[in-house]
């Protein structure tokens, strides 16, 4: 089973951003497609009030679901400083490369903290456009 998960970027600091770790409390878990990793953005507030007229109800990842109660589960830390960016190009990564880096410690961040795997169904994009800012060329 996984977890449904919303990052939200709380604060950026000069060197590291805290993101905070939101989770869906009464939505079902449902087991996704192995590999599903990160779902597609939620979509706008005028959406999901036509779905609740259309009578949308829920599965896992239905908009009513993920629009309406959401808490903060846990936060994290992701640290650039300059010297964190040299390391990683000393390993010979590049750009695309660190920013897969980062992806993967998000995962694994949030993984240990929740206890188990899951999926992202919102703020993915702003914390990694966030990053990319700082990982530089």
């Amino acid at each position: 089973m996984m977890k449904l998960i919303k990052l939200v970027p709380a604060l950026e600091l000069g060197n590291k951003l805290n993101v905070d770790v939101m989770d869906f409390p009464d939505a079902p878990e449902e087991d996704c497609p192995a590999g599903a990793g990160v779902f597609p953005e939620a979509i706008a507030e005028d959406d999901v009030a036509a779905e609740r007229e259309a009578g949308a109800e829920g599965e896992a990842g239905a908009v009513g679901i993920l629009a309406d109660s959401c808490r903060k589960r846990c936060g994290i830390t992701l640290e650039y400083a300059p010297r964190d960016i040299r390391e990683l190009r000393e390993r010979g990564m590049d750009r695309q490369e660190m920013l897969a880096y980062y992806r993967q410690r998000i995962y694994d961040l949030v993984k240990v903290n929740i206890s188990q795997d899951w999926a992202c169904v919102g703020g993915m994009d702003e914390v990694m456009q966030r990053l990319e800012k700082h990982i530089g060329e």
